[in-house]
């Protein structure tokens, strides 16, 4: 991924860095810092006023989530009641939500290959849930947070933003996430990670970009 001089009013303005295969780049700062808005208008959310975005060398336009998700991008937001989770759908309904168009022939959805990813997904990530069929809001916020990165780890993926992605969960869920976000970067992955807790950071990334009232304000090497 490479952004150039990418500008939206009144939230970021200028910022340009570059996200290499296998890489973990954290975007540190205070809240109101820009950085959420950054990663929704990467991936679609939101229109850039200038500036230009690159993936895998090739200069795109991304004017919709479902577009970011062609280019095999994935976020996982800040707010996982809000954007991440259908609160009201059962645990395997939310695993397959991307990935529904895959799961069937001929315009016929597949229950059997729904029921089957979403159960390897649960046992993949250690989901504590009873059933697939358990309602979400009933679990924990960390088997939440599970949830919805199964979501897009059921998809084929090549760029994946985490904002925030420890929040409000318990220790044993955070190793957990710290494990696969390492996990997804040996693989390959280019992972973003947006952090207030700054031992978060410089623990998990390679790189770090610190943005300050919607600048550019440095980038710290891991060694530094």
């Amino acid at each position: 991924l490479s952004v150039k001089n990418l500008s939206r009013d009144r939230e970021f303005h200028d910022i340009s860095f570059d996200l290499h295969k296998g890489e973990r780049l954290g975007i540190a700062g205070l809240m109101g810092a820009g950085r959420s808005e950054l990663v929704m208008t990467l991936f679609g959310d939101r229109k850039p006023k200038s500036g230009e975005i690159y993936v895998r060398g090739q200069k795109v336009r991304i004017n919709s989530p479902a577009q970011a998700i062609r280019l095999k991008m994935a976020l996982v937001t800040e707010d996982r009641k809000r954007y991440g989770l259908n609160l009201l759908a059962g645990t395997g309904t939310n695993i397959v939500t991307v990935v529904e168009r895959k799961l069937g022939r001929l315009g016929f959805f597949s229950t059997r290959k729904a029921n089957a990813l979403s159960d390897e997904m649960i046992r993949r990530l250690n989901i504590k849930v009873k059933s697939r069929s358990q309602i979400v809001s009933s679990l924990s916020g960390g088997n939440q947070q599970k949830v919805v990165l199964a979501k897009w780890l059921a998809e084929d993926i090549d760029i994946i933003i985490f904002d925030e992605p420890t929040r409000g969960i318990d220790v044993g869920a955070k190793a957990e996430i710290y494990k696969l976000i390492n996990l997804l970067a040996e693989q390959g992955k280019a992972v973003i990670l947006i952090s207030s807790e700054m031992p978060e950071l410089i623990g998990l990334t390679d790189r770090i970009i610190v943005l300050h009232e919607g600048r550019l304000s440095g980038e710290l090497q891991k060694d530094e």
